[in-house]
């Protein structure tokens, strides 16, 4: 997962609780405790000095809130005095920049951090983080483009090195859309969300599973059926949502017709694969395949 150009390096937890980090290129990270007092220990550190970058407060294992700022300390001195309601009780956070002052720092344009803050945010989702900020695409120069792609797999680094993140974000196009946009995306067709789980949903009273699959390219994206789900597919009742490349919505009894042994049920797992490509998508069993195209919602 991680680029093999990249080095890193990290010290152990001191008395203040404080985990510094560096990759072998620009980042620089302090994983600290919330409090004032570690806060000002960072800002000597930085030389009292205005440092851009972007931050991750962290609630518990599972929480987060992504932000930037021009000034890091500040804005943390803002979170710890009068936290944002959405993580009141944050009590850790992770400092990121590159350890430069803001004239010399790279983290200094706005664009840069703003996107970095939309790449952590989806990063952490794809690795089922509960995020609770939300970011906004930007705009980048070629200049930016090249900071910004420099930045994210330094990043990827620092955050599989501390086992915050377990994968990637997946290419263009086949990344996985997450709860928010996906319920936003079935108002949108007209479809009445009544129950939304991690991996079931009823929509328009329809039962439906939610799996966005195992990366096993070039074979495919695998989706694995068993218990319930298995069940289901068996009595070709309810429906398959797959929240890639144009968000799959499959009635299972078209998922039923790559199966020709009816034996295949009898099993503890059925195993298929799903190929997005620019023309169409194919589901596919063992030999048997079906272009399943046409339940994209979006095309």
């Amino acid at each position: 997962m991680e680029d093999n150009e990249i080095g890193y390096r990290e010290d152990p937890r001191n008395g203040n609780g404080i985990i510094r980090a560096r990759t072998t290129r620009l980042i620089r990270t302090w994983d600290i405790p919330r409090g004032e007092r570690v806060l000002e220990i960072v800002n000597a550190e930085l030389a009292s000095a205005a440092v851009p970058g972007n931050y991750i407060l962290f609630e518990g294992k599972n929480k987060v809130y992504i932000g930037e700022a021009k000034n890091l300390i500040n804005r943390l001195k803002t979170h710890t005095k009068t936290p944002d309601v959405k993580i009141l009780n944050w009590d850790r956070a992770i400092i990121i920049n590159d350890g430069r002052p803001a004239t010399q720092s790279e983290f200094n344009d706005a664009v840069v951090r703003k996107a970095l803050e939309l790449y952590l945010i989806l990063l952490l989702k794809a690795n089922k983080y509960t995020v609770v900020s939300q970011g906004e695409s930007q705009e980048l120069n070629p200049t930016q483009q090249f900071t910004v792609a420099s930045l994210k797999k330094e990043l990827d680094t620092y955050l599989f090195k501390r086992s915050i993140i377990s994968k990637k974000l997946e290419e263009r196009g086949q990344e996985e859309v997450f709860d928010e946009e996906l319920k936003r995306i079935f108002k949108k067709r007209g479809l009445d969300v009544e129950k939304w789980g991690k991996y079931e949903a009823n929509i328009d009273g329809k039962k439906t599973y939610i799996r966005p699959g195992s990366d096993k390219r070039p074979k495919g994206w695998q989706i694995t059926f068993r218990d319930r789900f298995l069940d289901s597919l068996k009595n070709g009742t309810g429906f398959l949502l797959v929240p890639r490349d144009g968000v799959l919505f499959i009635p299972l009894t078209e998922v039923q017709k790559v199966i020709k042994e009816p034996t295949a049920y009898e099993q503890n797992t059925i195993d298929f694969y799903i190929v997005f490509s620019d023309d169409n998508v194919t589901l596919s069993y063992k030999d048997n395949t079906l272009d399943i195209t046409k339940y994209r919602l979006l095309k």
